[in-house]
């Protein structure tokens, strides 16, 4: 159930897709051998090119779950130059940045719908399902966790910190394993499972794991993980970067129990939001109480007839993927790649 959009921000700069931890590897397995730039008017991010066009992204690309960034107006002048300047993944209730009238110039193209439990001023998770699940569904839920639990010995627990690799190489193929499972029943296209972001996030998770940024929270049945999900945190803030579950477990509703059992975490542990994040699933409209829109910033010389015109083409192409998004196009082309084979390994 969404309501009015009440946000608890984290602050600007303190998000974990702007650390060095972060950014260094993902540079290294998507912007190898290309500078990376920082300009001084962006604060809290970097940038780098790829290809001749004189378009600048910034660092983590479309891999974040959120970027914020500040800007520095008096820096802002315009140069000589024909460069643009592409953020992905804006949130619409991150800090306004304001332009001078002699700067570069902002354009902002909506992307995806967003979406957030506010767990604010909520003591445990029943009070949140109290708020937001009808009594009906309630109860069988708790039908489906009793059930569970009455034939099997069931546990949970987040996986952070201090972890060995073997451990943590152990964990990481079950994930593997399951999203494949799950994947290969919906039969389409998810783009995490691609090789060269699979060895992204798992190259990134375990470093992020030990500083406490990132966590595996983990469901098992008798020992064996049925249910696992990539978090990445910020203070009070705490991003579900990839979740699976067994599909031998679906009917336990296994997929809702353990977004139970993660939000009672998240209450007991003092954080404030759980942020689903971008992309559109079912079980996000259920869960969340709050819903916001991902923007992509465009920052363009408008003294250049090149970085005004590259601005635009960027606008048109993100204004029809968008509206390809909302239309379900781009889903249908996901089932169209797995059926011609596109399928993960």
């Amino acid at each position: 159930m969404i309501g009015k959009k009440e946000h608890i921000i984290p602050p600007p700069l303190d998000g974990p897709y702007t650390s060095e931890t972060f950014t260094s590897i993902w540079s290294e397995h998507f912007a190898k051998d290309l500078e990376t730039l920082n300009v001084e008017c962006f604060k809290g991010i970097s940038f780098y090119k790829k290809g001749r066009l004189p378009i600048y992204s910034n660092v983590g690309a479309t891999n974040t779950k959120g970027i914020h960034y500040n800007i520095d107006s008096l820096a802002m002048t315009v140069t000589d130059d024909n460069k643009v300047y592409l953020i992905h993944d804006v949130p619409d209730f991150a800090p306004l940045h304001k332009q001078r009238s002699n700067g570069l110039r902002l354009m902002t193209i909506p992307q995806y719908k967003g979406y957030i439990c506010n767990l604010n001023n909520k003591s445990c998770a029943e009070g949140y399902l109290v708020s937001n699940l009808s009594s009906r569904s309630r109860s069988k839920l708790n039908n489906y966790r009793n059930k569970l639990k009455k034939e099997f010995s069931v546990s949970y627990q987040l996986v952070w910190g201090d972890i060995s690799e073997k451990e943590y190489d152990g964990l990481f193929k079950k994930f593997h394993e399951l999203l494949i499972r799950r994947y290969d029943e919906k039969q389409i296209v998810n783009n995490n499972l691609d090789p060269t972001e699979w060895s992204f996030f798992k190259d990134v998770t375990l470093p992020m794991m030990r500083n406490k940024e990132a966590g595996l929270f983990v469901g098992s049945v008798n020992g064996n993980p049925i249910t696992i999900t990539l978090l990445n945190f910020s203070k009070d803030h705490v991003y579900d970067v990839i979740r699976v579950f067994d599909i031998d477990f679906s009917q336990y509703r296994i997929g809702s129990l353990g977004i139970i059992e993660q939000i009672d975490w998240c209450i007991k542990n003092n954080f404030k939001v759980l942020d689903f994040s971008k992309g559109h699933f079912d079980y996000k409209e259920r869960w969340s109480n709050v819903s916001y829109m991902f923007n992509y910033h465009i920052w363009y010389n408008p003294k250049s007839l090149i970085s005004w015109g590259i601005a635009n083409l960027l606008v048109a192409k993100f204004k029809l993927k968008y509206w390809a998004r909302k239309q379900g196009i781009l889903k249908s082309l996901h089932k169209i790649r797995y059926r011609l084979g596109h399928k993960p390994q």
